[in-house]
């Protein structure tokens, strides 16, 4: 005789998606305004200590000169160079009042940044112009 094979029972088909209860809701709004309270502490934290060693570097930078004018002055312009070519414009301009920047950086640092701008401008006329050349020639295939 066969032994007849036991059927698993079927499934029931979930009904209708997770719907949360007002209770659960409230639980959730709470735990997210918790946890916005936490990242919130936590970034103020960490902007606190990035400002205290911006801060260090500031107050720093000048004993740093001093040391640098001693064992190796030319290289003084050169830092104040590398810096004027990296900052804003208001702060390049406002690096430059610094007592130990020296003359004639400030119009260095302003030439290689105007030629970076004018190095970059031809690069997006060039890649313009071959895109739109491209475009003219898929036109002329269709």
């Amino acid at each position: 005789m066969k032994k007849s094979l036991s059927r698993k029972p079927a499934r029931k088909p979930r009904s209708s998606q997770f719907e949360m209860t007002p209770a659960m809701q409230a639980r959730m709004q709470k735990a997210m305004v918790s946890i916005g309270n936490i990242a919130d502490k936590q970034a103020r934290k960490d902007d606190k200590v990035q400002r205290e060693a911006r801060l260090a570097i500031a107050e720093t930078f000048d004993a740093w000169l001093d040391w640098m004018e001693e064992t190796a002055p030319e290289q003084v312009e050169d830092v104040f160079f590398e810096l004027g070519c990296f900052a804003t414009a208001t702060n390049r301009r406002r690096m430059f009042k610094h007592a130990r920047a020296l003359e004639g950086v400030a119009e260095r640092a302003q030439e290689q940044v105007d030629q970076w701008k004018a190095e970059e401008e031809a690069a997006k006329a060039v890649s313009a112009g071959e895109a739109q050349r491209k475009s003219g020639d898929a036109e002329g295939y269709a």
